[in-house]
C-alpha cells in the first residue's frame, strides 16, 4: 500500500476470505439496478454513481450514507466492489480518505466474483 493509496487491493479469493472469516462487509457500490440484478449474499449496496437526467453521476450522498451505515471508522471493515473495478477503486479511496482504516478493494468487481463461481443472488422484481 503506497502513501497515496490508503486501502489494499485484493483478489476475489482473498476478498471472500476476508468476508467469510475476518468480519469484513462487502460494500457493493454499483447502482441499485445493477445490485438488484445480481449481488453477493450479505452485500450492502451504497451506490457510488446514481442515475440522473443526464445519465450516471456521482452520488453526492455517498460518504454520508457510508457514515450512517458504518459510524465508527476505526471499527468498520469494508471490502469495496463494483462491476469491474473502476468505481470500486474510486469509492475505496474516498472512504479511506475519510478516515476509515480497514478498507480493501476488489478490483475485478462482481464480474470476477461471478466468474469464480462465488454465490450471487438477484432481488425479486418489485420486492426489496
Amino acid at each position: 500500500m503506497s502513501e497515496a493509496q490508503r486501502y489494499e487491493s485484493v483478489d476475489v479469493e482473498a476478498a471472500d476470505g476476508l468476508i467469510q472469516s475476518k468480519g469484513f462487509t462487502l460494500l457493493d457500490v454499483r447502482t441499485p439496478e445493477e445490485f438488484k440484478a445480481g449481488h453477493a449474499p450479505e452485500a450492502l449496496n451504497i451506490p457510488w454513481m446514481v442515475s440522473g437526467p443526464d445519465g450516471r453521476t456521482h452520488n453526492p450522498q455517498f460518504m454520508e450514507q457510508v457514515r450512517q451505515a458504518f459510524p465508527d471508522p476505526s471499527q468498520a471493515k469494508l471490502c469495496v466492489a463494483c462491476g469491474g473495478g473502476t468505481r470500486g477503486t474510486s469509492a475505496a479511496a474516498a472512504i479511506a480518505e475519510a478516515g476509515y482504516s480497514s478498507i480493501t478493494c476488489m478490483p475485478g468487481g462482481m464480474k470476477a466474483w461471478a466468474a469464480r463461481g462465488l454465490p450471487t443472488m438477484a432481488e425479486e422484481s418489485g420486492k426489496l
